[in-house]
């Protein structure tokens, strides 16, 4: 089951130390982030980060300089086991719906999988 959560997108520069500063403004305005990504390309580092609140989140990035903009995405529970994610991929592809960004965790039994697609409600129909 997929449900849709709200996405906040940002970029920052790509340094020593940024991923502390944003875990540390966030803490202090006690977001709790319940899932995150993130990479680094050149000068630039890029972040997704899905959180209880955003609106405090938001709020807590500015005094760092940060502007967030916020998209939709889809979180999935998928069972820990093979072919959980090709399942999911397959059903998506012979829909036509294509996936633009994913990310996944896995813990006890469960994998957690946040991704973006062009078509989020038909992609949470399908899957």
């Amino acid at each position: 089951m997929a449900k849709r959560a709200k996405e906040l997108r940002f970029s920052v520069p790509n340094r020593v130390g940024v991923l502390s500063k944003i875990t540390n403004v966030l803490k202090q305005a006690r977001v709790n982030i319940l899932h995150v990504w993130g990479c680094g390309e050149g000068a630039k580092g890029y972040f997704g980060v899905v959180t209880n609140h955003n609106a405090r989140a938001r709020n807590a990035l500015r005094k760092l300089g940060i502007r967030a903009s916020e998209g939709e995405v889809l979180v999935l529970s998928l069972r820990n086991r093979v072919g959980s994610l090709d399942r999911v991929a397959r059903r998506l592809a012979n829909a036509r719906v294509n996936i633009s960004c994913l990310s996944a965790t896995t813990g006890t039994g469960r994998v957690s999988v946040l991704l973006n697609t062009n078509n989020n409600r038909k992609a949470q129909r399908i899957v």
